[in-house]
């Protein structure tokens, strides 16, 4: 006969998985699927989700034991150490969180189906530096274009410093560099749907038996494989999520004054101002906008700063 043991004492654990309402904690001995404590689903009102991927989170167990059956309730979320966020899709007023306690975000973009993205990239280089996090920048599907496309590209971002990885999961070009950059890190893979995300990691950890879609031939535009966010371990050491690939990227957070702060070729060039809070868009004496009518500055780099300005301003999503 099973004993039934209503309670324990809590456990420190971390959230590996979230779908909708329920959740799996990993305690170091099991992974526990878990529900949340009433008050905690009511403290949320300004994001979407209050516990998510990456979280460390004390549960209490219930159910029957032995352990293997044993369900649990998260009962507090401890403190977070960082988190990813974006504006909460379809216009509304909330944040949502992607992930939290990450050391590295590595954004997958595509050379080709879909096409790279220059202005989504900037968008959520953006957000990760708004956040203070360590971003890479990973261009896969390089089988589908030549070298001097790959190059007009990627040199801007390589030049002002980005890392970059060229990849191709087809292939299985630059999947060494991919797994030494994420090496006893725990990372987050962030980018548009169709980019290849979960087939850089199926290559790259085989097992994870992560689902892969073709892009749609209809739009051209990528499927969503990946339907929540699941925190794998990985068997060279570290961590990694995927996620459902994201068509807008609306920025949290982000003030205007703060946004010029988040392209790093920027900042040498913003006290040569004349104005404390140079918009740098329209204002006179402007010592970033002189540095790109001299060159200094990439035009193609600014247009997009300019736009994504436009967007906080009027508080678009995207583009």
């Amino acid at each position: 006969m099973v004993k039934i043991q209503p309670e324990i004492e809590c456990a420190e654990g971390r959230v590996v998985r979230s779908e909708s309402s329920r959740f799996l904690v990993d305690d170091g001995e099991q992974v526990v699927p878990c529900r949340l404590r009433g008050r905690i689903k009511r403290d949320t009102q300004l994001q979407v989700k209050s516990v998510v991927v990456g979280d460390r989170v004390l549960i209490r167990l219930t159910g029957p034991v032995p352990h293997p059956e044993a369900e649990g309730i998260i009962e507090e979320i401890l403190p977070r150490s960082n988190l990813l966020s974006r504006a909460a899709a379809g216009g509304g007023r909330r944040e949502q969180v992607l992930m939290a306690n990450l050391d590295r975000v590595f954004i997958v973009m595509s050379t080709r189906e879909p096409d790279f993205n220059a202005r989504l990239l900037d968008r959520f280089l953006v957000g990760v530096a708004h956040q203070g996090l360590d971003a890479v920048i990973c261009l896969n599907k390089c089988e589908l274009a030549s070298a001097a496309e790959r190059i007009a590209m990627i040199s801007t971002y390589r030049e002002v410093g980005y890392p970059v990885l060229l990849v191709s999961a087809w292939e299985g070009a630059g999947l060494d560099r991919l797994r030494e950059s994420m090496r006893g890190r725990t990372s987050f893979f962030l980018g548009p749907s169709g980019t290849g995300k979960s087939s850089l990691l199926s290559k790259i950890q085989p097992g994870l038996e992560l689902v892969t879609r073709a892009v749609s031939r209809l739009t051209g535009k990528g499927r969503h494989s990946t339907t929540h966010t699941e925190l794998h371990s990985l068997s060279f050491g570290g961590y990694v999520a995927d996620s459902p690939g994201l068509r807008e990227f609306g920025l949290w957070g982000v003030q205007p004054l703060d946004l010029a702060r988040c392209f790093p070729e920027f900042r040498p060039y913003l006290e040569d101002c004349h104005y404390l809070n140079c918009s740098h868009s329209h204002e006179p004496d402007c010592g970033l906008k002189q540095a790109v009518e001299e060159l200094r500055v990439d035009p193609r780099r600014y247009e997009s700063y300019l736009r994504i300005l436009e967007s906080i301003r009027e508080g678009k999503l995207s583009f």
